[in-house]
């Protein structure tokens, strides 16, 4: 498939640009925060009913992960791919962060042998 086609499906997305373009740990460390903080300011501002936290939320989930692509990736193909594709996945690698089935610093856990 071209790189100016359309991914079909997330997992084609997530493995052929998401994960590429995600390789250098100080930016995965940037998205990782960058959720958790989201997380946690968007929370925050539904209990409290707060639009200005929760507008900080969503800066937090969009500001520095860009800005992370601009300093150490120096690409933000991912972006300008598929928008959505790229939030997704950015929350399911968290997700995968919090399960083991990949690092912080270093991408994928190693796969055991049968």
């Amino acid at each position: 498939m071209a790189s100016g086609e359309f991914r079909r499906s997330f997992g084609e997305f997530y493995e052929s640009i998401y994960l590429p373009d995600h390789a250098a740990p100080l930016n995965r460390w940037v998205h990782f925060l960058s959720n958790l903080s989201a997380l946690v300011f968007c929370g925050l501002g539904a209990w409290f009913l707060s639009l200005p936290l929760f507008a900080l939320g969503v800066w937090f989930q969009l500001g520095p992960p860009y800005l992370g692509h601009i300093l150490f990736e120096k690409t933000h193909r991912s972006i300008d791919q598929s928008p959505i594709f790229a939030a997704l996945g950015s929350w399911f690698t968290t997700y995968e962060i919090f399960r083991g089935r990949q690092s912080v610093t270093h991408g994928r856990a190693p796969k055991s042998k049968p």
